[in-house]
Order: structure tokens, then C-alpha cells, then sequence
């Protein structure tokens, strides 16, 4: 009997601090821990990017890895969210809930290995670790997956544009009847993942299709009604999908970047364009009426937004419509976006966290650019769409003002040799250099250079700007000059 009353009052007392240590635990709290076991310092990159989905205004961190090979990271969570980290351009992605501590066993060498299966990775624990050990598994197996249909940086100027969005359905088609088959014969039950990987394959898809009608041309011929643009209705969003995932987001501001074009040079809204110059710089408010006439759901909601989050020539009759257009949440997201201010980049450069020789390397290239917007091009020798635009630069820069702009070229991804042979093969203007990794993760986190090519332009206060979101074509030289002459700030004569 007396070991009977002992035995409960240790589980009253061992309940009673339990509830204690939940009750001070901070409401919300999510931990993530990742361990590269094969770290190296001095050898390896000392960043890797993270994006935590937060509608249209992505949580962007870049993190320090530790000597040892730790990063650890910790924020308010109030849902079950994807994570996307980056390292060396290869992503892997972590669904977390709120309240839950992730540890993950990772390494440098499979990440950097673009044949790897990530078979070494292993998540010990976390609420979600079998929905993540599942995604770390079969995520090479669904990337061969989705590279086996044509993808959108694929025009070649002479394909027909509903051809190709036929082909691409078809294949996106097929590749989820492909999975559908795998998780039957893996018996693969757990819903979080299945969901995912189809939106991989779905989204995928929709970002194809956004973007094949402008990529390396201006087609004038399509707009927003012809049938090739159906696929928005094709694609089939499942609004029973638990989680917002990246792809999906990635997609439909790719869309929104598509429609944005067909406002600008469509055969469509010729006339349109022409009242509006006599009222209005931009011709926003014929993005704008495309939008509107969608169906009212979630994507013309995000639509909406991101049309907002990414204009800067918003007429004043239409900066207060958005409220009328999207849930609380999203117009917060997008208000939260105006509120961002930049330092220069010198100063950017110098509180740096890299080696001072990096450092200096990089400030060294805009030490005599003050009062010059700078134009960056990011580039390497095996992007296709990159040594495409290449020799379209010296024709570019002949067309511009250059007491007012230089063009600077960054490299990545290259030995030097090949680097060099490259700039002296096509007698390219401009100054050039070779990125290290570290210098290359600075551009990552503060121009978001997360693919190639990328364009990007500081204005002459030494500000970063904004991103280019078109191709260098002999086509675009107009609007890139605009741009240019936007972003030279006269100053005022006191």
C-alpha cells in the first residue's frame, strides 16, 4: 500500500512539472537544427539560404554554419509551413508545425553532388521526420521526374506556343500518373508528402507555361485570352492542400511577371497603351483589368498581390484597390514590403560577414561608381540562357549613356581559365569577376540571385534596386534603358 502511495505521488509531481515546463514554454516556438557532418571551414561555403513560405513576402534568412557544421534556427510558427534551403544552388525542402524541434543529419559532399539521392541525409527528429525523411529520399526521383518534359527557358524563337502547352500538360499528365503508380508500389499512405510532390510536378508545370511565350523573344501575338493561357484552368490547384507550398507561390508570381508583359507589348492593348500615355506612365491599369476579370479565388488573390509587391508605377487612383481584392493577411504581407529600406552597397559590403580579401575584392569594383547606376549580370558558362545573352551586351552598353552607367559582370561556378577565355572569346565590355562562394552568397542574400542569368541594377545613390525581369535581347534595349534612366537620381540643387 505504501509503495502504491509513493508510485503516485512521484506521477503527481512528475505531471505536475511537465505541465510547469509547457506552461514557460514559449508559445509557437519552432527549432531547426541541421548537422554537416563532413563540414569543413575552409574549404566549403560558411552560408546556406533559407526560405520560410510566408504567402507573398517570403521569410528570407541567410545562416551562418559554425566551424563544426551546425546551424541552428528558431522563429514564431504559428502553422505548418515548407522550409527551403539552399546550398551551392541545390535545394531540399523541410515541412515543420508550430511548437516542434527539428534535428537533421546532413552532408556537404551529397549536397553539392548533383547525383547524390541524398541517401546520407537523416532526419532524427521532429513531428514531421517521416514526412520529411520521405521528401529528403525522393526528391532526386521526382526532380528526374519533372526534367524529362521540355521546361520553359526551351523556346527557340520557332516553336508554336499551344503546341508546346499541349506537350507540357500532356507530360505533367503523365508524370503524375507516374507518381500515382510509385506511391502504390512503395505504399506511400503519408498525405503531407504526396500533396507536396505533386504540387512539385503540377507548379512546375504552371512556371513552365508562364514563362515559355517571352523567354529570349517578344511575342506580341499573345495575350491573356488566347487558348495557349487555358492552362491556368487545366492545372487543376487542389484546394484541399494543407500547407501553401513554394512551388505554387513560385508559379503564380511567374504568371503574374508573364501578364505584366502581355500589358506592356501585346498587339491586344496597342490602343490601350496609347490613351494611357497621355494620363500615366504605366500601363498598370491594364494589368490590372486582367487580373479582375479572373474567377474570384486564391490565385487571383496572390495574383493581385503580387502585381502590387512587384510595380512600382502604381497610378494613385489604384494604390488603395488592392484592400478590395485580397484577405487581410496578404495586404499586410505586401504593406510589410513598403517598409523595407536599404543601405548601400559599400556598406553592405564592409559588415559583410567574409575574409577582408573578399571583401575588399568586391569594393574595390564600385569604388569608382559613385553617381552611376551599376547593372549586374550574373552568369557561368553551362546556363544555356546565360551564354545566350552574353554577346547581345556590347550592343547594349554602345546604346546607353555611359558617363551615367556601368556594367558589371559576375562569374560563378567557373575555373578561372574558363571564366577568362569566355570574356576575351566574345571581347566583353565592362568589369569582370570571378565570385568566390562566399562573395557569391553575399548577392544571394541581398540581391536574391537564386538562378541564372540575373539581372539586377543599384541606382547612383549607391541603393539596391530592383531585379531586371527580362532577358538582354536586342528587343528589351529600350526598356532596359528606361530602367537605367529611372534608377539615375538627380540630385537637388540646394
Amino acid at each position: 500500500m505504501r509503495i502504491l502511495f509513493y508510485f503516485l505521488l512521484s506521477l503527481f509531481l512528475l505531471n505536475s512539472c511537465q505541465r510547469k515546463v509547457t506552461k514557460n514554454k514559449v508559445e509557437n516556438y519552432t527549432e531547426v537544427n541541421l548537422n554537416f557532418k563532413d563540414y569543413k571551414p575552409h574549404k566549403h561555403k560558411s552560408f546556406i539560404d533559407l526560405t520560410i513560405e510566408n504567402g507573398v513576402h517570403p521569410i528570407e534568412q541567410q545562416l551562418k554554419i559554425s566551424d563544426s557544421g551546425i546551424v541552428s534556427y528558431s522563429f514564431i510558427n504559428e502553422k505548418k509551413r515548407e522550409l527551403v534551403f539552399k546550398y551551392e544552388n541545390r535545394e531540399f525542402s523541410l515541412i515543420v508545425s508550430p511548437n516542434e524541434e527539428l534535428n537533421a543529419y546532413l552532408s556537404v559532399a551529397e549536397l553539392t553532388d548533383w547525383n547524390s539521392t541524398f541517401k546520407g541525409f537523416k532526419i532524427t527528429s521532429g513531428e514531421n521526420s517521416i514526412t520529411n525523411n520521405l521528401i529528403l529520399r525522393y526528391t532526386s526521383y521526382l526532380d528526374s521526374l519533372i526534367k524529362q518534359a521540355p521546361n520553359g527557358f526551351s523556346n527557340d524563337g520557332k516553336s508554336v506556343d499551344i503546341d508546346y502547352k499541349n506537350k507540357r500538360m500532356s507530360e505533367m499528365q503523365n508524370q503524375l500518373n507516374a507518381f500515382d503508380l510509385f506511391i502504390r508500389e512503395n505504399k506511400i499512405k503519408d498525405k503531407t508528402f504526396i500533396d507536396w510532390s505533386r504540387s512539385q510536378i503540377r507548379y512546375r508545370a504552371g512556371f513552365d507555361l508562364s514563362l515559355f511565350p517571352f523567354f529570349g523573344i517578344m511575342n506580341k501575338e499573345i495575350d491573356d485570352e488566347k487558348e495557349y493561357f487555358n492552362f491556368i484552368n487545366e492545372l487543376n490547384p487542389n484546394d484541399n492542400e494543407e500547407l501553401t507550398y513554394q512551388s505554387y507561390l513560385k508559379y503564380l508570381e511567374t504568371l503574374s511577371t508573364s501578364y505584366k508583359i502581355i500589358s506592356n507589348i501585346a498587339d491586344k492593348y496597342s490602343s490601350k497603351r496609347e490613351q494611357l500615355k497621355e494620363n500615366s506612365s504605366s500601363n498598370f491599369p491594364i494589368l490590372f483589368k486582367m487580373i479582375k476579370k479572373l474567377p474570384k479565388n486564391k490565385e487571383r488573390e496572390f495574383l493581385m498581390a503580387y502585381i502590387y509587391r512587384n510595380n512600382n508605377q502604381i497610378p494613385e487612383k489604384y494604390k488603395d484597390s488592392l484592400q478590395f481584392f485580397v484577405s487581410d493577411d496578404i495586404l499586410s504581407q505586401v504593406k510589410s514590403l513598403d517598409k523595407i529600406e536599404t543601405l548601400d552597397i559599400i556598406t553592405l559590403i564592409e559588415n559583410y560577414d567574409i575574409p577582408d580579401n573578399e571583401k575588399a575584392a568586391l569594393l574595390a569594383l564600385y569604388k569608382e561608381s559613385k553617381g552611376k547606376v551599376i547593372y549586374h549580370d550574373f552568369w557561368f558558362t553551362n546556363c544555356a540562357p546565360c551564354m545566350k545573352e552574353l554577346p547581345n551586351y556590347n550592343d547594349l552598353i554602345a546604346t546607353t549613356n555611359q558617363k551615367k552607367v556601368e556594367f558589371i559582370f559576375y562569374g560563378a561556378y567557373m575555373e578561372k581559365d574558363e571564366w577568362r577565355a569566355t570574356i576575351e572569346k566574345l571581347k566583353l565590355k565592362g568589369k569582370h569577376h570571378l565570385l568566390t562562394k562566399n562573395q557569391l552568397a553575399f548577392f544571394e542574400k541581398y540581391f536574391g540571385v537564386h538562378g541564372f542569368p540575373h539581372h539586377h541594377i543599384i541606382n547612383s545613390n549607391g541603393k539596391i534596386s530592383e531585379k531586371v525581369r527580362f532577358g538582354t535581347y536586342p528587343g528589351n534595349f529600350k526598356e532596359i534603358n528606361k530602367l537605367i534612366e529611372k534608377n539615375h537620381i538627380v540630385k537637388s540643387k540646394k
